[in-house]
């Protein structure tokens, strides 16, 4: 059994195995069952070599850990002579000496020297037995002392977020010759995302405890690379050189940094060019910033380098975004007033673009062969798909796919190119969308995220090199995330079901896992399909995530307000605009007999919360019969998010109902519109319920969803 795809055994109530050796509580001077080795309270730890400061961020998580379940601290020593005869946790920080010296004969198990393999093997020494933890390089070694808390101390990965508290032990059993080993993963890289951060920012900074369980986890859970905006600060009073914090405290937890689809080689221009300005205005240029030009393009260049020399100074491991688009989330043509008019030419530019980064990279780093990347986003895919943009032929550059727009399934360039067997490829997928997808609650789940990157994977024969997972507000993606890492940890054996069996036998109850894991699956099913799929594998290619309740909230008051009587009122949403690559907000597609999109609205509504009241129903009932410190987390990871739901599908059927009717019909429009009120009230105060402990008002900065101002508009909406 492998636990990095945190597969565990479904188990009676409490218990806990792992493979071949089992932990629990054991009497000094008692025999414990099936172990030889005995680790009592302030078991010793012992460091050989020097950790690097993300080492010894992981050390001092240990030792922390350790603590909490054996109830007594334990010392970290660098001296072998003075644990001598002891039993003891070794610390392989550097390869052990060859023999005879101060580790006593330690070596490095030739098994773990790929990057990122670790694993612990206890052994028996001169100087007493020895559980040794390593791993190929820095990273390796991190996770083999999380691995260690997980498997053997009982501390889940996900324990900063379901209100987890320690079950103290009386000490640590295991058997002679015990290991665990975990070779590398399928995928290099695998990188975390935050994108939308609304309820992430305030809660993170204000702690520094929030923050650093923000590494923590990623790192728990095995990613290796965090994915931030830009590398630079930008700041006014920031020397010109100064790395941007968040890339920086990443780099410290040792992880390698990547930036966003928008910010060529760690650089913003920013919606309103804030960044460009800040930059030239620091280099002292003031009221003379050059003008943004793809037919005179030096002080681009300029710009680019400037952010590639500050991550090198600042020693991070990159991989370099190669990328060329506009002041924000928009192809360059709205932003460079030169750009040519047609896609022909604007894709020769993006080309061009994108070589000239690569020289950029290669000149500053000195590395003829620097990772990079580079994503086909939006108008790039749109551009890949028809065959006019091709990314610079460098065998160390990634050509990242995404998931289609608004809705997340393999797009058209992916699903039409056949990659060259040498061609490195990656996937960027959403579990959220900025402004469509799913925000306050999971929508996309496990086996739409498998789905995705197999076809992905399936473009070659090589592994994937590169993933990224974009999951905003991280608390509602838990689930999501958890599948992801262990997806791309073991991906040939990943299976979605088996993989939330094991995740509800770990953080619920083992006994109830199997029921608590087909809720999950009806949880997500209950999701309306707005659209039929179209492609094979992908029956819920199109699903109505919880923003476009908002938006389509929204549209439909607008219409009520302004006398529009139509049955289809969710044309023309702003943000359907061909020239950004918009691929249809909503995506409500009529069946016979619906009456347009007011109909489907009133048909799907109606059925997925139906759906969803069933799985709150169920959840109630399971909830009773879980340990009763596993409740909170199941309440907000299953039970409050099908209740949200099934009130944010009444709200939207009342609405749509009160615009079904004449504009005569004033008493039964305010009634429907005071029912969609009360709806989305309950739905608010459910999300609340969720605020507690660590987590209090967490989702008082609501920016993206806008209860408070939706609930506003039906105020007025009922008045008028």
């Amino acid at each position: 059994m492998n636990l990095l795809s945190h597969r565990f055994p479904v188990l009676a109530p409490g218990a806990f195995a792992l493979g071949a050796f089992a932990f629990g509580v054991f009497t000094p001077g008692a025999a414990p069952a099936r172990a030889d080795v005995e680790f009592a309270p302030g078991v010793p730890v012992l460091v050989v070599g020097t950790p690097g400061v993300a080492e010894q961020t992981a050390l001092d998580h240990l030792a922390r850990d350790l603590e909490k379940v054996l109830g007594r601290a334990s010392p970290v020593l660098t001296d072998a002579k003075k644990i001598a005869g002891r039993p003891a946790i070794v610390i392989l920080a550097a390869p052990g000496p060859a023999g005879g010296g101060p580790a006593g004969g330690l070596a490095r198990d030739p098994r773990l020297a790929a990057p990122e393999a670790h694993g612990m093997r206890l052994i028996q020494t001169a100087a007493g037995p020895r559980l040794v933890l390593e791993g190929g390089g820095a990273r390796g070694l991190i996770y083999a002392i999380y691995a260690f808390t997980e498997e053997c101390l009982g501390v889940p990965p996900l324990w900063h977020w379901i209100n987890w508290r320690p079950q103290p032990k009386a000490g640590l059993a295991l058997p002679d010759g015990f290991e665990r080993l975990h070779p590398p993963p399928y995928v290099r890289w695998r990188a975390w995302f935050n994108n939308d951060q609304d309820f992430l920012s305030p809660w993170k900074n204000a702690r520094r405890e929030n923050r650093e369980a923000m590494f923590e986890t990623i790192l728990r859970l095995k990613y290796n690379t965090y994915e931030v905006e830009t590398v630079v600060d930008t700041g006014g009073s920031a020397p010109r050189h100064t790395p941007n914090a968040e890339a920086l405290a990443a780099h410290r937890h040792g992880l390698a940094i990547t930036t966003h689809h928008h910010s060529p080689l760690g650089s913003r221009l920013g919606r309103r060019l804030e960044h460009w300005n800040r930059f030239w205005t620091k280099m002292g240029r003031g009221g003379d910033i050059p003008a943004l030009s793809v037919k005179q393009p030096a002080p681009l260049y300029e710009y680019w380098r400037h952010h590639v020399e500050t991550a090198v100074r600042a020693g991070f491991e990159c991989i370099w975004q190669v990328t060329f688009r506009g002041g924000g989330d928009i192809p360059f043509w709205q932003t460079f007033p030169d750009a040519p008019p047609g896609m022909p030419a604007r894709a020769r530019v993006i080309e061009e673009m994108l070589a000239r980064q690569v020289a950029i990279v290669k000149e500053v780093t000195g590395n003829p062969a620097p990772l990079m990347r580079t994503t086909l986003y939006n108008e790039n895919s749109d551009l890949f798909a028809a065959g006019l943009l091709r990314p610079p032929a460098e065998p160390s550059l990634i050509w990242n796919f995404v998931a289609a727009r608004r809705d997340h399934f393999p797009a058209a360039d992916v699903r039409g190119f056949k990659a060259p067997p040498d061609l490195p490829v990656g996937y960027y997928l959403n579990f959220q969308f900025t402004s469509s997808g799913s925000h306050l609650v999971a929508a996309e789940g496990p086996w739409k995220m498998a789905a995705n990157y197999r076809v992905v994977d399936s473009l070659n024969a090589r592994p994937l090199a590169f993933t990224v997972v974009n999951a905003g507000n991280i608390r509602e993606h838990v689930a999501e995330l958890s599948a992801n890492a262990a997806m791309m940890w073991r991906f040939a054996d990943f299976d979605a079901g088996a993989f939330l069996v094991n995740y509800c036998a770990r953080y619920f109850d083992a006994a109830r896992a199997p029921e608590i894991a087909r809720l999950y699956r009806d949880y997500y099913y209950a999701y309306w399909r707005q659209k039929k799929a179209g492609l094979p594998g992908f029956d819920r290619q199109y699903i109505f995530q919880d923003l476009r309740y908002a938006r389509a909230a929204e549209m439909l008051l607008k219409a009520l307000r302004e006398g529009a009587r139509t049955p289809n009122p969710l044309d023309g949403h702003p943000m359907d605009n061909p020239d950004t690559g918009s691929v249809g907000y909503f995506r409500v597609e009529p069946e016979p007999g619906d009456n347009g999109q007011l109909g489907a609205i009133l048909r799907g509504t109606a059925q997925s919360g139906a759906a969803f009241a069933a799985v709150a129903r169920e959840a109630e009932r399971l909830r009773a019969e879980i340990p009763e410190r596993n409740r909170w987390f199941f309440d907000q990871n299953l039970r409050v998010p099908a209740q949200v739901m099934e009130r944010l599908n009444l709200m939207l059927h009342e609405i749509a109902g009160a615009c079904a009717l004449p504009a005569a019909a004033r008493g039964e429009i305010r009634a429907h519109l005071a029912a969609a009120r009360a709806a989305l009230a309950d739905a608010r105060e459910q999300l609340r319920s969720t605020d507690t402990g660590v987590f209090a008002h967490w989702h008082d900065s609501d920016e993206k969803f806008k209860i408070n101002n939706l609930l506003q508009s039906l105020d007025a909406a009922i008045a008028n």
